[in-house]
């Protein structure tokens, strides 16, 4: 099925950090989009799900967000992000952060827009060295907490606004687009990349490396992903 894109980039995978919040390129795709489309982000309210190392949420506040509400399952993270708010030379005029999981205590807010890096990846079970349990929750078919994200967003995003999120494409963005349309909703994708799957990511895939069609592929010794950052907004 051919697809709208707005725009593509590329950047390898890097998990070196033993911080458990260290930022990943998926990361970066975000920081990217916004610095690209600061119109969207200047004097919108702002929510950011699973704000981890919270640079995302930083950046929007420095773009000049009118406000900025993060959240995430892990305390450690709030307090972090919330000191690291504490410092910046400029940030909104409001912040606020909630503990909790995706919409849970957002209660009936809305936002013009709303970010999210959520776990997807494809996996029963997966522990990563230097990362917490809830980094790799994604499920068997990597749509644990995405489906439920996309659920909510008819009842989050304001008129007019958009919704930007990280989503590997071996997780099925047909299936997101098809689900999202059911609720009044578009989607279109940007940023692509490509990004490499360590070993122990593909000995944890729930299909292996050669069950997911083009979207993992195999390059001698080494396994690559596709992951696109996905834009909803409405019909």
């Amino acid at each position: 099925m051919a697809e709208n894109t707005l725009s593509s980039c590329a950047g390898p995978e890097t998990q070196t950090s033993f911080d458990v919040f260290s930022p990943t390129e998926y990361t970066t795709m975000l920081l990217g989009f916004l610095q690209e489309n600061v119109d969207r982000v200047a004097d919108r309210t702002v929510c950011e799900i699973g704000t981890g190392s919270g640079v995302v949420a930083m950046q929007a506040a420095l773009l000049g967000a009118r406000s900025v509400t993060v959240s995430d399952v892990e305390r450690d993270a709030l307090d972090a992000v919330s000191a690291s708010f504490s410092r910046l030379p400029q940030g909104p005029a409001d912040f606020s952060s909630l503990l909790g999981p995706l919409w849970q205590p957002y209660g009936t807010r809305r936002f013009d827009l709303i970010l999210a890096n959520l776990p997807h990846f494809p996996t029963p079970s997966l522990t990563l060295p230097g990362r917490l349990p809830t980094w790799a929750m994604g499920g068997a078919d990597g749509r644990k907490l995405l489906d439920p994200f996309l659920e909510g967003l008819s009842e989050h995003l304001a008129p007019g606004g958009l919704a930007v999120f990280t989503h590997n494409r071996f997780v099925g963005i047909e299936q997101a687009r098809a689900y999202l349309r059911a609720r009044g909703l578009s989607l279109q994708t940007c940023r692509e990349t490509i990004v490499h799957l360590s070993p122990l990511k593909v000995s944890a895939l729930t299909h292996g490396a050669s069950g997911y069609g083009e979207d993992v592929f195999t390059l001698g010794e080494h396994v690559f992903g596709r992951v696109c950052l996905a834009v909803a907004s409405w019909a």
